[in-house]
């Protein structure tokens, strides 16, 4: 593979979980001598982490409206002139993006984040080069999901996906088209490790050693549960007075429907009474500090997640995790053994769960050192870049093939 030059497209300026896991794989794929571009929608941290990297990076020019488009478009209407707008804008944003492969010289293209996908599958048809999709969301629903699905058939090579779920989501049997692999998401196991040392967060938040410490850990966007959060927060101090809790994760997302979210949940928070029990650090580039202090993470979203990086993360630091029973976590928490599941949405539940982990210092040293045992099977980047690369000689073997 070391005469390969693969073109990565990002949609996301922020370092969002899809971010973190694609650095972490340039940096592997660059120790085996693949030479790496990075096509981007704007600047911002992800940038500055390319730079410090050497990975070059250029940016992408895409409309404002189709940067701020989500999933949580207004849905009277509005969600079908969207759909409209983004594929009359495809072509010439596709355009662009074949004329920087060209310039290139790529020999693939790798797209990461779904408002990649169609653009560099459409660059893909108009260069002759193969294309691989690294979908780490789920396809969206409606009409924007029917056009996703349908592209799914026809533009990739192979379709990467970072779960079972996703994959059952995306999966088509006409024709096997697409062609999908799970690959689970890396974790840099020696940054998120049980011997990080612990104090220096609950020193800046003026805590004892001694106060039970609650966290969650998502970027600021409803779906990810914080306000159910809240509501776990509350019935858990009910329980354990001195219990105090964190919010870590800022917003990664420009779309609509994410402004004013952090307000509403500091209103939230007050209402409920916990004011001076929950502090709200935003992002951080310290999660493995503030893991380390973490009696317990929550992780509780109310859609499906995909994979879920903060749990992936918090098992390779040796902290036990109460999370959600939906999407891909079934897959990577054993429950009982390596963390515990609770249903979506049950706030009870997971309250009792957390609870009871806080009574239990044993219970929660042997799930934390159980999780770290499964994240050292299931996150090493080498064995993440190892399958990337197999994919790619899978892709490139075929397109062979074909020539």
């Amino acid at each position: 593979m070391s005469s390969e030059r693969v073109l990565f497209v990002n949609p996301g300026t922020e370092l969002g979980g899809a971010e973190q896991s694609l650095l972490l794989l340039l940096q592997g794929l660059r120790t085996h001598g693949v030479e790496s571009g990075v096509a981007l929608f704007g600047d911002g941290p992800f940038r500055a982490g390319l730079s410090g990297l050497g990975i070059p990076a250029v940016n992408l020019a895409v409309p404002s409206f189709v940067r701020k488009a989500g999933r949580y478009t207004s849905p009277h209407g509005a969600g079908c002139l969207t759909t409209a707008a983004l594929v009359a804008t495809a072509l010439p944003a596709a355009s662009r993006l074949a004329a920087l492969a060209r310039r290139m010289k790529a020999t693939l293209i790798h797209t990461n984040g779904m408002k990649a996908h169609l653009l560099g599958g459409l660059a893909g048809r108009m260069t002759g080069i193969p294309v691989v999709w690294h979908l780490r969301d789920f396809p969206p629903d409606g009409l924007r999901g029917r056009l996703f699905r349908g592209a799914a058939r026809r533009l990739p090579a192979l379709v990467l996906v970072n779960s079972e779920a996703v994959g059952g989501a995306i999966r088509a049997t006409p024709g096997g088209r697409p062609r999908v692999r799970r690959l689970y998401n890396p974790v840099d196991l020696s940054r998120f490790h049980p011997a990080t040392p612990r104090g220096r967060i609950r020193g800046e938040l003026g805590l004892s050693g001694a106060a039970p410490l609650v966290g969650l850990i998502a970027h600021l966007t409803p779906w990810k549960g914080h306000e159910l959060f809240l509501t776990i927060a509350r019935a858990v101090a009910d329980m354990h007075p001195p219990a105090r809790f964190i919010v870590v994760g800022g917003p990664i997302y420009g779309t609509n429907g994410h402004q004013g979210y952090l307000d509403r949940l500091r209103a939230r928070a007050a209402a409920l009474g916990l004011s001076d029990r929950v502090a709200f650090l935003g992002a951080r580039s310290d999660v493995p500090e503030i893991l380390a202090d973490v009696d317990v993470l929550v992780h509780c979203p109310t859609a499906p997640e995909p994979f879920g990086r903060a749990v992936a993360e918090a098992m390779a630091a040796g902290r036990p995790v109460v999370a959600a029973r939906c999407g891909g976590i079934p897959e990577i928490i054993e429950d009982g053994a390596a963390g515990l599941l609770v249903e979506p949405g049950d706030a009870k539940g997971f309250a009792a769960a957390v609870a009871a982990l806080l009574d239990n210092a044993d219970r929660r040293a042997r799930l934390g050192a159980a999780g770290r045992r499964r994240a050292e099977t299931l996150f090493q980047m080498g064995t993440h870049t190892a399958a990337v690369l197999e994919a790619y000689r899978t892709v490139m073997d075929r397109a062979g093939a074909r020539s």
